[in-house]
């Protein structure tokens, strides 16, 4: 089963790269986005130069620009922004060549690329905390982890998870408190849904931002989530493998060949 979320694009974005990722237009999915951009050099780099010891790849500056579909009738596009530095190319061909390269980091993308790939049960509200959550994940990862986090609280309130104690209607349960209430309707979700809220947590209370590897790796859990909660044909090889072993010596082929 495919994963509704694939992290290697926002990794490859992140660079830094030297040819820019492969990426299938999210509008038409027929064929890669193009990109186009111009760069220039940063002041900081620029005063650099004077110094003795400079060295070509102190070089460093920024970009803009945008990445478009070539297919006529889409022409879906981005803006996008980011940094560029000069490095030691790595170069394994051969004979090896030595030199320096270009390589890029994108650090925004307007609109941002989708975060997912939703279930068509998915509430809008859901959806759009996490669109919110993409379109900054490039630029500020741990910032993208809160409102995951907020996202997560849209989708229980979307599954009637009570918002308050029982004993005491003014007092507002935590996400935490809510995620274990929901386990009781759906273990495996709940058990994603922590997850990600655990990095939230860190994002949260961390001084200093968290890693991108990590805000990526919540998210794979919140898509999960989102998938066992939305998706009806997301327990289906569980359901299956449960059915084969209980049957067992007894399981036998049906007429349409299906188990």
């Amino acid at each position: 089963m495919q994963s509704r979320f694939d992290r290697q694009i926002f990794e490859q974005l992140a660079g830094p790269f030297e040819e820019w990722p492969i990426i299938i237009c999210p509008s038409c999915r027929r064929t890669s986005l193009e990109a186009s951009v111009d760069e220039f050099e940063s002041a900081i780099s620029l005063d650099a130069r004077d110094f003795d010891e400079w060295e070509p790849d102190w070089v460093s500056g920024y970009f803009h620009g945008r990445i478009e579909c070539p297919r006529i009738g889409c022409d879906n596009r981005y803006i996008v922004a980011g940094m560029w530095t000069l490095d030691s190319t790595d170069d394994t061909t051969q004979p090896p060549t030595e030199g320096i390269a270009r390589f890029y980091s994108v650090q925004y993308m307007l609109p941002g690329l989708p975060l997912m790939d939703f279930p068509d049960a998915a509430p809008e509200i859901v959806r759009e905390m996490a669109k919110s959550a993409g379109a900054i994940l490039l630029v500020d990862p741990s910032a993208a982890a809160n409102r995951i986090r907020s996202a997560i609280e849209a989708l229980l309130d979307h599954q009637r998870i009570r918002k308050t104690s029982p004993r005491d209607k003014t007092r507002r349960l935590t996400t935490h408190a809510r995620i274990e209430i929901f386990r009781a309707k759906n273990q495996q979700a709940a058990d994603h849904l922590m997850a990600m809220k655990w990095i939230g947590n860190v994002g949260s209370h961390e001084r200093n931002p968290l890693p991108l590897g990590w805000v990526l790796d919540g998210m794979e859990h919140f898509a999960r989530a989102v998938e066992l909660v939305y998706d009806p044909t997301a327990n289906e090889l569980e359901r299956r493998a449960k059915m084969i072993n209980k049957k067992g010596s007894k399981l036998r082929p049906k007429t349409n060949g299906k188990t």
